[in-house]
């Protein structure tokens, strides 16, 4: 069976749910996987946010949980990704909060 691959570094392009200043307000935004056959651990970094992940693979997405910080403030979730031809799409689903969407494309 063909397995998905994950790994890599992948920059975020765009976001329907924020404006595309913010997005790399701090650093370039980006989201780094590391996957290990059907387990994944990351860190991504976007607008003023930032946070690790750790998940599973299934076939075709990344379900993980995450934490980290958001203007100072602690949030924690869960999240999903999922390939879309060259694109990543990376989810960002906090407790108590909004849901966010993030277009990568990965690095080279």
């Amino acid at each position: 069976m063909w397995e998905m691959d994950f790994n890599g570094t992948w920059q975020v392009v765009s976001s329907p749910d924020f404006e595309d200043d913010y997005l790399n307000m701090r650093v370039p935004a980006h989201v780094t996987l590391r996957q290990n056959g059907d387990f994944v651990m990351g860190e991504f970094e976007i607008g003023v946010q930032y946070g690790t992940l750790n998940g599973g693979v299934y076939e075709d997405f990344i379900d993980f949980d995450f934490e980290g910080n958001d203007e100072m403030e602690d949030i924690f979730g869960e999240g999903q990704a999922a390939l879309e031809g060259e694109r990543l799409i990376f989810e960002l689903w906090p407790y108590h909060g909004d849901e966010w969407t993030f277009e990568c494309e990965r690095r080279r």
